[in-house]
Formats: structure tokens, C-alpha cells, sequence
């Protein structure tokens, strides 16, 4: 299944919000990006489909460990004061099992294909892959 296939039935007004949320996931603000999902996807047949493209792949694309990309969801949702709008992420995710499968596999395939480029490269040498993709993502963050 496409992102494109995912969007069918989109308004105009939600493909716009799924283009800010991108934004912040690509600038790493996970929290506030999960808190946009929320406040503009009622219906939870959207909330897992938004957070696959608007949260999880653009954070990934940008070099956001994997890892982080999910405590950071988990975590924006667990924050989340109103418990009826935690409830449909509940039930989001629930519903949507083999959306959540097939987004993880394709997360795991990339960061694997990234490792694979970078494995030549000096600091990787002797190293697991999460400790140097957190090595490389912690110099990011550094000024």
C-alpha cells in the first residue's frame, strides 16, 4: 500500500494539516506533532494512517532514530490530558494492526539500507548500529 493509497478520502483541509504535521516531524518536534493529529483527525480510521506519513516516515527521512520517533509518539499520547482523545489513538492503532506491521517493517528496511550505506564510514568501526545511529543523531543536535 502507497502513502498515496492512504490518502484517499482526504479533505483538502486535512491533506493541508498532514503537510504542517510533516513539517514538524522533519524539524523533530514529535509532541507537538502528535498534539496537530489530534486536535485535526476526530475520526480514527485517519489517526493511524497521519501518523505513518505525517509523524514515524518524514522523522526517520531526517535521521531521527526509529527508536526515538516511537517513545516520542507513546510518550506525546501517554501526555495527552483528555482521555477520550487518547482513547482513539488506543483504538487507532488497534484497528489499523497490519498498517502498524507494515510501517515498522518499512522503518526497519530503511534504517538497514542507511547502516548499510554508512557501514564503511571510520566511526561505525566495532560499533552496533543503534549506538552509532544515536552517536550521529546526538552531533546533529549539537551546535
Amino acid at each position: 500500500m502507497k502513502d498515496e493509497d492512504l490518502l484517499i478520502g482526504f479533505t483538502e483541509e486535512e491533506k493541508e494539516a498532514l503537510r504542517e504535521i510533516r513539517q514538524l516531524a522533519e524539524a523533530c518536534d514529535i509532541a507537538e506533532a502528535v498534539q496537530k493529529v489530534s486536535e485535526t483527525f476526530q475520526d480514527e480510521r485517519r489517526i493511524a494512517p497521519v501518523l505513518k506519513i505525517g509523524i514515524m516516515t518524514p522523522a526517520v527521512e531526517n535521521g531521527m532514530p526509529l527508536e526515538e520517533v516511537c517513545e516520542g509518539v507513546v510518550e506525546a499520547i501517554v501526555k495527552m490530558k483528555d482521555a477520550q482523545q487518547r482513547r482513539r489513538f488506543e483504538m487507532a492503532l488497534q484497528e489499523h494492526p497490519e498498517l502498524v506491521a507494515k510501517l515498522v517493517e518499512g522503518l526497519k528496511r530503511a534504517v538497514r539500507a542507511v547502516a548499510g550505506i554508512w557501514a564503511d564510514h571510520p566511526d561505525f568501526e566495532g560499533k552496533g548500529v543503534r549506538e552509532w545511529r544515536r552517536k550521529l543523531w546526538n552531533s546533529k543536535k549539537e551546535p
